[in-house]
């Protein structure tokens, strides 16, 4: 089997061991596999809406003998998966919006017993948010650089409640304070965005109020990078 790449590698480390995992949008079932293989998983789902990929998947499942752990299933998302086996929900490789949307419509995956695995392509802050305010903990973060771009992937566990994060920890989560070249590129990398969206908003004489708070929030994040970097 190919090496998992970064991503992969980073979310396999979040699972726990000795539990069920069920890997949404498999792809080719890399990581679902790499869990199974090296028993850190029992068993699993390798999940995908789209047929095509599915198929890459149970060819990689057949050639690594693995047909008695791991059951393929064409659904959307999490619909149909058998709530009362899965410990691990791994979604890795889709948009914040997509795995927001998965998460809300399963409903049994607000349980102390489901762990979390996410990494997405885009919107991480949209789904720090979500998640804190839907009763879950992001209890780590790492963040990864491939091919020259940077990602998070998080660990999340249900803890019930509701809590209201400030824009900083939706920008930057755990990855803030980390003292890790790609957690330092990450965080960096938000506070540039901030300032061009500050720089965009400039253009206009109503929105200068509005943009102050992005060039704040860049300022905080800078300071705690450089923080952290003289700490190195």
């Amino acid at each position: 089997m190919e090496k998992l790449d970064l991503r992969l590698a980073a979310a396999a480390d979040f699972v726990r061991e000795g539990t069920v995992a069920a890997d949404i949008g498999t792809d080719h079932g890399y990581l679902i596999c790499h869990l199974v293989s090296e028993g850190i998983c029992k068993r699993g789902f390798a999940t995908d809406i789209n047929i095509k990929p599915l198929e890459s998947a149970r060819t990689l499942i057949k050639e690594m003998e693995l047909e008695e752990e791991i059951e393929t299933v064409l659904t959307d998302g999490l619909e149909g998966l058998p709530e009362d086996e899965i410990d691990e929900v791994l979604i890795c490789g889709m948009g914040g919006e997509t795995i927001i949307g998965i998460l809300e419509k399963a409903e049994w995956v607000k349980s102390e017993k489901v762990h979390l695995v996410l990494q997405p392509m885009s919107r991480a802050d949209m789904l720090r948010r979500w998640l804190c305010e839907n009763g879950w903990d992001i209890d780590a973060e790492k963040a990864v650089e491939v091919e020259k771009h940077l990602y998070t992937v998080m660990s999340a566990d249900y803890i019930g409640g509701s809590e209201i994060p400030d824009d900083l920890y939706c920008l930057t989560g755990e990855l803030l304070g980390q003292n890790d070249e790609s957690a330092l590129k990450y965080v960096r990398w938000q506070a540039n965005i901030q300032r061009g969206i500050a720089e965009g908003l400039l253009r206009s004489e109503k929105e200068k109020e509005h943009a102050l708070v992005h060039v704040q929030l860049a300022d905080m994040i800078e300071e705690q990078a450089d923080e952290t970097e003289n700490d190195l």
